[in-house]
C-alpha cells in the first residue's frame, strides 16, 4: 500500500517483447496485401470491463478500432506483414481510464506550494515566510504572494486555528493568500483584504462567504465564490503559452493512464486552448468540457442558454467527435460514428450548490445542522449547533436552469455536498424529467457552421438523456440513494476521499455525529441501490493518482503509517465496492457520464481503441498493492500516446 505521504514513484523502463511480424498472416489479415491489423496485443490478461466483466487474452486495433478481442488463437488470423505486435508476457490490459472530474493544467507558473503536507503553525508560518523572501516567488513590497496546496486540516497540534492575524504577524508586507488544497477556502492578510476592498461593509457573494469575527470585522478566511473578491485584483502572471500548458497536461495524463477527461466549471478560453492543441495536433486524451454557470432565470437565463450556443458553434466540430457525444442533443444528427483521434466537446454546465463540509468552513448544506462541541476537549460534549450550511442556488431556480438547459442540449452538473444540497439538486432534476417532455418552445436558427444548431428548436423532447450528474455527493441521506437510478442522475465521486484522514476523521465526523457518518462517501450504498457511479479525481485538489484513489474505493482505508494511528481502520460502514465495480466507474460508467459508452470505455469489437498496459494483474496482487501499479502503455484511438516498453525487433529475438 502506498503511503499518504508518498505521492511520485519512480519507475523504469520494463522490457516486454515488442516486435513486427514478417511475413505472417491469418484468416483475418488483409486477403491482397496480407498487411493485416496495425496492432496485435497477444498472451495478455485483457480485463473488458464489458457487461459481464469477460477476460480476454488478445486485441487486434486496425484504424483506431478494435476489430478482435479475444483468444490468442484467433488474433493471429490478424497479424500481417505490417502488424505491430505486443507480446503482453501475461500482463493486464484494461480500458483507458475516464476522469470525470478533473480541473488542473499546470500553467507553468512558480507558485508557492505547501504540498499538502502535515505543518504546525510553527511550521506553517516558517514556510510562508520562506516563499516571501525566496526571489522566484517575487519580493517587491507590491508583489502578491499566492501560496497553494495548503492542507487545512492537517494542521497541527489538531485544533488549531489561524486567521488574518497569524498572516500579518510573519516578516512581511506583500499581499499573502493561502489556498487550501480543496480550493473552496482561502485565507488572506490583511493586505490582501484592503488591496480588495474587503471591509465589514462588503457582503457576502451569492456563490460564497466572507469569513467573520465577533465584530463582523473580516477574519481573513474567505469561503467558495468569496475567494474571487481577492482572485481579480491578484495581477496576472507573466504569458505562458496556455496551449504549450495544455500539452504538459497531455503528457500526465498519458502516464496516469486518462484516455477521456471531463472539466467541470471551465471557462470558453480554457476550451479554445484545447481546440488549438488539437489542431495543433498535441490532444491526446478525449476532452469534454461544462462551462460555470451562475444562478440565472429568465431572460438572464435565455441569455445565457444563447452564448452557450454560440460558443458550441465557434469551438465545436462535430466531424471530430463520435456521433454518440452529441446525438442525443438534436434532432439534427450528423458526424461518424466513431473518430480515433480526441476531439473536444462542451457537454453542458456546472453549478455549485454548495461549498465543503470540512471544518471550520462548513459550507455543505445539510438537512440537520452541524455538531457543535460545547464542552471541552478532554471531556466533549457534541450537541446540535445553528450552522446547517449554505445553497448557494434558490432549488426553485436550479430546477428553471436544469430544465432550460436539458431542453436546450445541454447537460447540468452540480457540485453538491451536503445532503440538504445532494437532495435539492436532485428535487431540481426530478422536476426536469417532469418537464422533459413539455418543452419551451425556443427557437434558435443559428447555424453552427459544423452540422448542429442549424434551424434547431429547443424542448420537443429533446434532453431526454442528457445524463445530469451530483458531483461529489458526499453526504447523502440514506432517502436518497434509490433516487440517483431513478431519476437517471449519476454520482460522481472521488474515490480517494473515502478513507480516514484529517480531512474526514478529524474535520468531518465529530461534526456530524455516527448515524450520518455512515452516510459520508456512500459509494457502496449509492451502488446497491442501483446508482451508477462515475470516477473523477477532482485533480488538483489531491495529487493525481488514480490507482491509488482505486485501491481506496475498494480498503476505504490507506496506509497513514505509524506515525498516525488515529487513521487506522476503515472509513465507516458503508461497504464500498468491489474491484470490478470501481474500475467500471473509472472505465465505462464514466464513459456513460461523457455520452460516450458506446464507442469507447470497454475493450469490445468495434469499439475506439483506448487502453492501457499495466506492469501488474489487478485482480491478483493485494488488494493493498493496487496503488503501486504503473502504467506501461497507453493507446487512444490506436495511436500510442505513451509508452515505457522498450521496443524490441523480430530480427533481434532470432
Amino acid at each position: 500500500m502506498r503511503t499518504m505521504r508518498r505521492i511520485c514513484v519512480a519507475i523504469g523502463a520494463v522490457a516486454l517483447a515488442l516486435t513486427t511480424a514478417t511475413g505472417a498472416t491469418g484468416a483475418a489479415a488483409d486477403s491482397e496485401s496480407g498487411a493485416g491489423a496495425d496492432t496485435v496485443l497477444l498472451h495478455g490478461f485483457v480485463y473488458t470491463a464489458d457487461a459481464r466483466g469477460s477476460v480476454a487474452e488478445a486485441v487486434a486495433v486496425e484504424d483506431g478500432v478494435i476489430v478482435y478481442v479475444g483468444n490468442d488463437r484467433g488474433a493471429e488470423g490478424f497479424i500481417g506483414a505490417g502488424t505491430e505486435v505486443i507480446d503482453l508476457d501475461g500482463r493486464m490490459v484494461m480500458p483507458g481510464i475516464h476522469d470525470a472530474h478533473i480541473h488542473g493544467i499546470s500553467e507553468g507558473h512558480p507558485r508557492c506550494d505547501l504540498d499538502y503536507q502535515p505543518l504546525t503553525v510553527a511550521e506553517f508560518e516558517a514556510r510562508i515566510e520562506e516563499c516571501a523572501n525566496n526571489p522566484e516567488f517575487g519580493t517587491g513590497a507590491d508583489d502578491w504572494l499566492p501560496v497553494d496546496n495548503w492542507y487545512i486540516q492537517f494542521l497541527r497540534p489538531r485544533g488549531a486555528e489561524v486567521d488574518k492575524d497569524t498572516l500579518d504577524a510573519l516578516d512581511t508586507d506583500r499581499p499573502v493568500i493561502v489556498y487550501s488544497v480543496f480550493a473552496h477556502s482561502a485565507l488572506a492578510n490583511s493586505r490582501a483584504l484592503e488591496l480588495a476592498g474587503i471591509t465589514s461593509e462588503t457582503e457576502d457573494p451569492p456563490d460564497g462567504v466572507i469569513g467573520r469575527d465577533g465584530d463582523g470585522e473580516p477574519d481573513g478566511w474567505l469561503y467558495d465564490g468569496a475567494q474571487q473578491l481577492v482572485d481579480e485584483v491578484i495581477p496576472p502572471p507573466p504569458p505562458v503559452d496556455p496551449v504549450v500548458a495544455a500539452g504538459r497536461g497531455m503528457e500526465t495524463f498519458a502516464e496516469e493512464g486518462i484516455t477521456s477527461f471531463f472539466v467541470p466549471g471551465a471557462s470558453g478560453e480554457t476550451v479554445e486552448n484545447f481546440v488549438r492543441l488539437r489542431e495543433d495536433g498535441g490532444l491526446t486524451s478525449r476532452a469534454h468540457f461544462a462551462i460555470r454557470g451562475q444562478a440565472a432565470t429568465g431572460e438572464d437565463l435565455d441569455r445565457f442558454v444563447d452564448e452557450l450556443d454560440r460558443m458550441r458553434a465557434e469551438l465545436e466540430n462535430l466531424d471530430q467527435l463520435p456521433q454518440q457525444v452529441h446525438r442525443w442533443r438534436s434532432d439534427h444528427v450528423a458526424g461518424p460514428r466513431v473518430v480515433a483521434e480526441p476531439g473536444v466537446s462542451i457537454d453542458g454546465v456546472k453549478y455549485f450548490m454548495d461549498g465543503i463540509s470540512q471544518h471550520p468552513a462548513q459550507t455543505a448544506a445539510l438537512l440537520e445542522p452541524y455538531r457543535e462541541n460545547v464542552g471541552t476537549d478532554d471531556e466533549p460534549e457534541w450537541v446540535p449547533g445553528d450552522n446547517d450550511g449554505e445553497l448557494y442556488i434558490d432549488p426553485d431556480a436550479l430546477a428553471e436552469m436544469v430544465t432550460t438547459l436539458d431542453q436546450a442540449g445541454y447537460q447540468t452538473k452540480v457540485h453538491a455536498i451536503g445532503s440538504r444540497a445532494v437532495r435539492s439538486s436532485l428535487d431540481s432534476f426530478a422536476a426536469m424529467r417532469d418537464d422533459s417532455t413539455q418543452g419551451r418552445g425556443h427557437e434558435d436558427g443559428a447555424g453552427s457552421g459544423h452540422g448542429y444548431g442549424q434551424g434547431r428548436a429547443r424542448g420537443a423532447g429533446h434532453g431526454t438523456d442528457s445524463r445530469p450528474s451530483v458531483e461529489h455527493a458526499e453526504i447523502v441521506h440514506p432517502d436518497d440513494f434509490g433516487r440517483f437510478e431513478q431519476l437517471g442522475v449519476l454520482p460522481v465521486m472521488s474515490y480517494q476521499w473515502a478513507k480516514p484522514a484529517p480531512d474526514s476523521t478529524d474535520a468531518v465526523k465529530p461534526y456530524l455525529g455516527p448515524e450520518r457518518w455512515d452516510w459520508y462517501q456512500p459509494e457502496g450504498q449509492l451502488h446497491e441501490a442501483g446508482a451508477r457511479i462515475a470516477f473523477g479525481s477532482d485533480y488538483p485538489v489531491d495529487p493525481l493518482d488514480q490507482f491509488f484513489a482505486l485501491e481506496v474505493a475498494v480498503l476505504r482505508a490507506a496506509d497513514w503509517g505509524p506515525e498516525y494511528p488515529e487513521y487506522a481502520g476503515t472509513l465507516n460502514e458503508d461497504p464500498g465496492l468491489s474491484l470490478a465495480e470501481a474500475i467500471r466507474g473509472m472505465t465505462i460508467d464514466a464513459a456513460y457520464a461523457m455520452h460516450q459508452d458506446e464507442v469507447t470505455g470497454s475493450l469490445e469489437r468495434g469499439k475506439l481503441a483506448d487502453l492501457l498496459v499495466l506492469d501488474q494483474n489487478l485482480f491478483d496482487v493485494p488488494r493493498d498493492d493496487i496503488s503501486e501499479t504503473t502504467v506501461l502503455h497507453t493507446m487512444v484511438g490506436g495511436e500510442v500516446v505513451h509508452s515505457r516498453l522498450q521496443p524490441e525487433r523480430e530480427e533481434d529475438r532470432s
